[in-house]
């Protein structure tokens, strides 16, 4: 299916990818790993882009964010790749790009679907071999997220409202997460996140995509034709409301 030119709006949550050239890795060892991070996270504090969730492995990196201008995801991809990619190829004394080339993003609804994206974020170090459980890997926020460890210092981490809603307290909402991350994710969530990967598509309930400006509802449905498997001809990536 064919991309479609960005339209990011600050305000909305975007699950935001980048991925190795040709398959290669990235992040070859953990301290790429703790520079990658630091970096985005700087970039992303110095440009107004929120971040909420992250998991970094050697060849894939994914971030849930919601940039507070519109300009602020671009901003802040350029700005990671004029600071962390000198490092990396001096340090591993490579030349060029390690990135398959543009990042890819899709906007996703936050409310309904954001702590099933954090899930699925922590999950990808185990999917990848590289852990037995996703509290162990230190690259990704699960570990912040359910208290066992601090997050970076300098960033711009903003908890979402699904995650507030979890309890009263850091404890409550620490102990809940842990518990809800090890609860399967619907299939139908998984194909919305690779759908949205590979082509962009928004991933919202049928009452977001009721809410949307005709203009814009229809500019998303008329898609072009060779949508992946499961496709049915509606919106692209309509989930129903209640997910979680």
């Amino acid at each position: 299916m064919a991309r479609r030119p960005r339209q990011i709006v600050s305000g909305r949550t975007y699950h935001l990818a980048q991925r190795g050239h040709a398959d290669e890795p990235f992040c070859i060892d953990a301290q790429d790993r703790e520079a990658y991070i630091n970096v985005f996270l700087e970039s992303a504090m110095g440009n107004g882009l929120w971040v909420h969730a992250w998991s970094v492995v050697a060849r894939e990196a994914h971030w849930l964010v919601t940039p507070q201008r519109s300009r602020a995801m671009a901003e802040t991809i350029q700005q990671v790749g004029r600071r962390y990619v000198p490092l990396f190829n001096r340090r591993w004394r490579r030349s060029g790009t390690p990135w398959e080339g543009r990042y890819r993003s899709y906007w996703i609804s936050a409310q309904a679907h954001g702590l099933s994206a954090m899930r699925w974020f922590a999950w990808q170090p185990v999917r990848a071999g590289l852990c037995a459980d996703p509290l162990d890997w230190p690259w990704s926020s699960a570990g912040v997220l359910a208290g066992k460890r601090a997050a970076p210092p300098m960033s711009p981490i903003q908890t979402i409202a699904g995650y507030w809603s979890l309890g009263n307290t850091p404890f409550e909402r620490e102990a809940a997460f842990a518990r809800i991350l090890q609860e399967p994710l619907e299939a139908s969530l998984v194909q919305g996140m690779e759908k949205g990967l590979a082509s962009g598509c928004p991933l919202l309930t049928e009452l977001d995509w009721a809410r949307l400006p005709p203009e814009e509802r229809n500019a998303w449905a008329s898609r072009p034709r060779g949508r992946p498997k499961g496709g049915n001809g509606m919106s692209p990536n309509k989930q129903e409301s209640g997910i979680n």
